[in-house]
């Protein structure tokens, strides 16, 4: 009879200090965020940046439903994501991109070294034009050696239909407020004055991309501008170029990325998976949901 009291005592004594052990977990988790403690969590989290640099977003393969390009707002809420909590000790950008457009890929760079947390820029087969400017923003970057990289430049291309047009008989009438309010206009030749004007702009916009890389490359203007031709160089001649840091792989960034975010022992390497479109979302009954997995 003694002894029965003695296993319910025990028994009681084992479930009050799990229950305690409970109750203290809740109790610290309500008054903290336990990921901002700054021993807990050892991560790296990898944002991907494929396809073309897009403000908008594009409704993604039809086969697989997954976004085939890279939304701004998007890569800009995970680098926050990051900054926000001590879990996450490094980034590294995973990014095959040709570019994209000139407003996209300069909010992008901006985001890239506004980043608190070290930011490591992997090229793969390509990283050029407007994703080549922001990775020039991070902290280290890394290509392979037969990575297309460089296309420092900027373009604008027009589309003229006036000579097709008047074969056909078709004829457009412009009715405007200014001189220039239908420059570029694909219904008629465009004139010297208004080529200069586009060229101006090209111009500005070219200047400021220069600049731009030269100031997170720690590079000269004159060396950059002599670089910035819209050549596109190899992983292995960027290297010698100084506009990358290191010939490497996936593997050779998570090593920079722990050095870097300074972790102890193996971190857990995070990627960023975009959620398949299904028809619900197609039909605008659904939305984009962010699925962090491990590796």
């Amino acid at each position: 009879m003694e002894r029965r009291w003695k296993i319910l005592l025990a028994a009681g004594m084992l479930c009050f200090l799990i229950l305690g052990a409970v109750g203290v977990y809740f109790m610290v988790d309500e008054l903290m965020d336990l990921n901002q403690l700054p021993l807990v969590g050892q991560k790296i989290l990898v944002i991907p940046v494929k396809g073309q640099i897009t403000m908008e977003g594009c409704s993604g393969s039809f086969l697989t439903g997954v976004p085939a390009c890279a939304k701004v707002d998007d890569i800009k809420r995970k680098l926050e994501y990051a900054d926000s909590s001590n879990e996450i000790k490094a980034v590294i950008l995973d990014i095959n991109s040709g570019g994209g457009g000139v407003s996209a890929s300069r909010e992008l760079m901006e985001a890239v070294r506004e980043t608190r947390k070290p930011v490591v820029a992997r090229i793969g087969e390509v990283g050029a034009s407007g994703a080549y400017y922001a990775a020039s923003a991070a902290d280290w970057i890394i290509a392979y050696q037969d990575s297309m990289t460089g296309s420092i430049g900027v373009i604008m291309s027009l589309q003229h239909y006036y000579g097709l047009y008047d074969k056909l008989g078709i004829n457009v009438t412009v009715i405007k407020s200014g001189d220039s309010k239908d420059i570029g206009s694909p219904y008629r030749p465009m004139e010297e004055g208004e080529k200069e004007e586009l060229k101006h702009m090209v111009d500005k916009i070219y200047h400021n991309f220069i600049s731009d890389v030269a100031a997170n490359r720690n590079l000269s203007y004159s060396y950059t501008r002599n670089l910035s031709d819209g050549s596109i160089y190899l992983g292995s001649d960027a290297r010698d170029y100084g506009l990358i840091d290191q010939l490497g792989n996936m593997d050779d960034a998570v090593d920079k990325a722990k050095e870097l975010g300074e972790i102890w022992g193996e971190p857990d390497i995070v990627r960023v998976v975009e959620r398949q479109r299904t028809l619900f979302d197609i039909f605008n009954f659904g939305s984009i949901l962010d699925i962090y997995q491990n590796l």
